[in-house]
């Protein structure tokens, strides 16, 4: 009875072990995937700002991999921008409201109540502050609109 025990306790042990080194393997090759990136959110690509009539816009890919997050301020060359100056909409021109919604999607930002000569000759930098404790840092170049 007792060599039955010690081979059931060294079989566990030997699972036990295969489980660990493939979980251990799987985040080390990044296998887990989204497990690892729930609810990040990064800008994608290029990012163009320019201003008309009197706004700034800012023209960027947003990858957002988790629930639609509401922006609660954002910086433009270090010059603070409040939430009720921020609209969002996406690349066709829909209005979106003030927040980044759910998945990859190439958006229009649009800052009003701001001076237009705060984006300078660029490049610009842009802090987009989310309710969820994130800070999206865009690199945006000057362009005419």
């Amino acid at each position: 009875m007792r060599g039955l025990s010690l081979a059931v306790t060294a079989l566990i042990l030997v699972v036990a072990s295969v489980v660990i080194a493939l979980i251990v393997v799987g985040f080390a090759f990044n296998l887990f995937g989204s497990f690892g990136s729930a609810g990040a959110v990064s800008a994608v690509g290029p990012a163009y700002i320019y201003t008309q009539n009197g706004s700034v816009f800012l023209n960027v890919t947003i990858d957002n991999r988790g629930p639609s997050v509401n922006i609660t301020s954002a910086t433009i060359n270090g010059v603070p921008v409040s939430s009720t100056h921020i609209t969002v909409y996406y690349a066709n021109g829909t209005k979106v409201g003030t927040y980044i919604p759910a998945g990859q999607n190439p958006l229009k930002i649009e800052f009003t109540g701001v001076n237009a000569n705060i984006i300078g000759s660029g490049p610009a930098n842009i802090q987009l502050i989310l309710a969820n404790g994130q800070t999206v840092y865009v690199t945006a170049s000057v362009v005419a609109p």
